[in-house]
């Protein structure tokens, strides 16, 4: 995949995804030599059954408290903005409390992307990943993405299937 060869000021991140397990786990990972969590995003299941995402931004994390979504497809997005630090999160197409991370950060290229594992750690995903999809700027619609879902070229590693059913299979 083509890796960004200058420094990121704006991102979005979009994907979905479908599990039932009640463990943290990690969906979507961007990281670099210096940084292991430049980008991460990690879906949470707390004592009391509440349900939160934790995005990380440079290393720093801010928290999402979602409506329970058990035995549901989730669709979320990220933009967050390097001049303002403004993160927003969408779970489902609604937009949750946008926090405030990293104000003047700048993401460094030449990451290692990986779905389902959190780079260095042991955590992972058990369920269903697709329409992953990533661009360096908050207003995606009309860019071209860095990451395409339908272009990616990957390895797979452990318990990895891979689905070529014909697309749109599932909805999110």
């Amino acid at each position: 995949m083509d890796q960004p060869q200058e420094l990121l000021q704006n991102i979005t991140v979009c994907l979905c995804s479908f599990s039932d397990s009640p463990d943290t786990q990690a969906l979507f990972s961007y990281a670099t030599k210096d940084q292991d969590k430049e980008i991460l995003i990690e879906t949470v299941k707390s004592q009391d059954g509440s349900s939160w995402y934790t995005v990380y931004i440079g290393g720093v994390s801010r928290h999402f408290r979602v409506p329970d979504f058990y035995q549901e497809w989730q669709k979320i997005c990220i933009n967050w903005a390097s001049e303002t630090g403004v993160l927003a999160f969408q779970f489902n197409g609604k937009t949750l409390p946008r926090k405030v991370v990293r104000q003047g950060y700048f993401i460094k290229p030449h990451a290692l992307v990986q779905l389902g594992r959190a780079h260095h750690e042991e955590i992972f995903f058990h369920g269903e990943i697709q329409q992953v999809y990533m661009w360096n700027s908050t207003d995606s619609v009309h860019d071209p993405p860095m990451i395409e879902w339908s272009n990616l070229s990957y390895e797979t590693q452990g318990n990895v299937v891979l689905d070529r059913l014909p697309w749109p299979r599932y909805t999110c």
